[in-house]
């Protein structure tokens, strides 16, 4: 078997035992994005490093909801000076700062995404949030962050935290395939079943609306526009009623 086959079967592998183990959660974790969607609530998404991606992924996104933000830091994304960034995301005292110039409203939801579970700017951002009476949904690698030894001066991961916890069950160390030769293995795994789930539990959360009622605000595509002007209008009218309350949209 190629190593593009290798790791396309591990990718499916940590795929399928979601499916078969993170069920309950996910659609709890669903349950409370629809409820806060329809009291008006915005769901506020935070990872560091790599996880960002994941965030940002669901932000001002064709077929996702519009009362979700990504709270991208810049200085821990890693989206410029990405090895400071590493060094930054392991900072106690930091996420309150952030927390703090977004200025969450009660019905808001917060949902923080991290591999490993390790790092204090994510795991604070989360304890502080459910101290606040924010509900948290916690997008981890449970079986993974439990091996590592703890970082945080609390001896806490980030799985620790969370009112729903969700494993990605990709593989421990983040890494797929081995090949004969290179002591290391290739081909990250955590970001396609993250990817995966959060487009799930949103997806879930708006059939849990529109079943109840309530018909939320979703983003077509743009570029159908220059097909259907009517789409366009659509999704300006999302952007302006968030505008003011989303701090980067």
């Amino acid at each position: 078997m190629k190593v593009w086959q290798q790791y396309l079967e591990e990718e499916i592998r940590a795929l399928r035992q979601i499916e078969s183990t993170q069920q309950e959660a996910i659609e709890s974790a669903a349950r409370i994005l629809a409820d806060c969607t329809k009291k008006e609530g915005i769901i506020r998404v935070f990872g560091c490093g790599h996880s960002h991606l994941i965030a940002d992924d669901v932000f001002y996104r064709s077929a996702t909801l519009g009362n979700v933000q990504a709270l991208l830091e810049e200085a821990v994304t890693g989206n410029t000076q990405i090895t400071k960034s590493g060094f930054l995301e392991k900072m106690e005292g930091y996420a309150e700062k952030i927390i703090d110039y977004y200025r969450f409203e009660p019905n808001d939801v917060v949902i923080c995404i991290s591999n490993s579970g390790n790092n204090a700017v994510t795991l604070e951002f989360a304890k502080i949030c459910q101290e606040r009476g924010f509900p948290v949904i916690v997008l981890t690698n449970t079986e993974y962050s439990a091996t590592l030894k703890p970082r945080h001066s609390s001896g806490k991961h980030l799985m620790d935290f969370g009112d729903v916890v969700i494993s990605n069950c990709s593989a421990i160390g983040d890494a797929a395939v081995a090949i004969e030769g290179l002591p290391m293995k290739v081909g990250s795994t955590s970001s396609i079943p993250f990817i995966f789930l959060i487009n799930a539990i949103l997806a879930e959360a708006v059939d849990l609306c529109v079943k109840e009622g309530f018909i939320p605000d979703v983003y077509y595509n743009g570029s159908l526009r220059v097909n259907n002007p009517a789409l366009g209008e659509h999704n300006f009218a999302i952007i302006d009623k968030y505008f003011y309350r989303m701090r980067n949209l």
